[in-house]
């Protein structure tokens, strides 16, 4: 009989990208974390030999459903989420809770958190610290934190394309250097930690695809390939604020859309609080960047990492 892995967020940009490696693969039966009864049928259509349940992850109770005969969990909070933090708790707390379950099984909890959780003025990434401060503080030593960093999925090459004159709107300025992870990459770095276990025990693992490269090049290396020039757009701080938070949750963080976030209803989230987190985000990337090292993420693949050319080059239009 497979074994059960518990997934958060399996709607999300991580998941989307893990589940397909993991699904009906042999090792794992996936239980799915839905959000919503939407969010549940959409996924039930896509997997449909995966348990699917409707989950609220801010109510305890509904997290210890979640674990309750699972072996794993791989975790991904939702980010920029007013409650990341207490879903975090609630998740580590459920795995505490159910490994002192008589008869229990489980023997991993996989969280996904943040390259650079010591960045405080990043404040979503002051809250994951403290979940993985719960882990290391929990009885349970089958733990492993993941940390990617910025997503060059994020990057809309092939609608740049389409574009007769390509336009991007950035909500920071571009000339800051990021250390940028391909979702491929993280999707096989995830499946082969969740796979194996044992020898990942106890690991924090910084996760990146590149070195340090500004945004800059990066649409550079978009505009060689798609053979346009693309005109880059920073808005005001305000602007910036207010596109970006319409962009992720539809509004003044009134809900939080169909990112399979598992989050019961529009009113679970705090609208002043999400504001102020975008806020010293884009603050920050004005003048910072997230900067990492691919070695680790090398190491785990044994191979190369994706290059931005190799990813640019797998999603712009033949």
């Amino acid at each position: 009989m497979s074994e059960i892995l518990a997934i958060t967020c399996p709607g999300g940009k991580q998941c989307s990208r893990l589940i397909p490696l993991l699904y009906k693969k042999g090792k794992f039966t996936l239980r799915l974390a839905a959000h919503s009864q939407a969010s549940a049928n959409k996924l039930k259509e896509r997997y449909p030999d995966a348990e699917v349940v409707t989950i609220d992850l801010q109510s305890f109770a509904d997290c210890l459903k979640l674990l309750k005969g699972a072996t794993a969990i791989n975790a991904v909070l939702p980010s920029l989420h007013s409650h990341e933090k207490e879903i975090g708790f609630n998740l580590v707390d459920a795995a505490v809770a159910e490994s002192k379950r008589d008869g229990n099984v489980f023997k991993h909890f996989v969280l996904s958190s943040v390259l650079g959780t010591q960045h405080r003025n990043l404040l979503q990434h002051d809250l994951k610290s403290y979940v993985e401060e719960r882990l290391f503080l929990s009885p349970i030593n089958c733990w492993t934190i993941l940390k990617p960093g910025n997503f060059l999925d994020a990057y809309p090459v092939a609608a740049l394309a389409a574009q007769e004159k390509p336009v991007l709107e950035k909500w920071w300025k571009p000339e800051h250097e990021n250390s940028v992870i391909a979702l491929a990459d993280l999707a096989e770095a995830s499946a082969k930690v969740l796979n194996e276990r044992e020898s990942h025990y106890l690991a924090e693992y910084p996760l990146v695809s590149t070195l340090p490269i500004s945004e800059t090049d990066i649409i550079r290396i978009i505009e060689k390939r798609i053979g346009k020039k693309i005109e880059v757009k920073t808005p005001s701080f305000e602007t910036g604020v207010n596109k970006l938070l319409n962009s992720l949750y539809g509004g003044e963080g009134k809900g939080a859309g169909d990112l399979g976030l598992g989050l019961a209803s529009d009113g679970d989230l705090r609208g002043d609080l999400v504001r102020d987190t975008l806020e010293h985000l884009i603050l920050f990337y004005n003048r910072r960047g997230l900067k990492g090292s691919p070695n680790v993420m090398r190491w785990l693949l044994g191979r190369e990492p994706i290059s931005v050319e190799q990813w640019v080059d797998s999603v712009a239009p033949k």
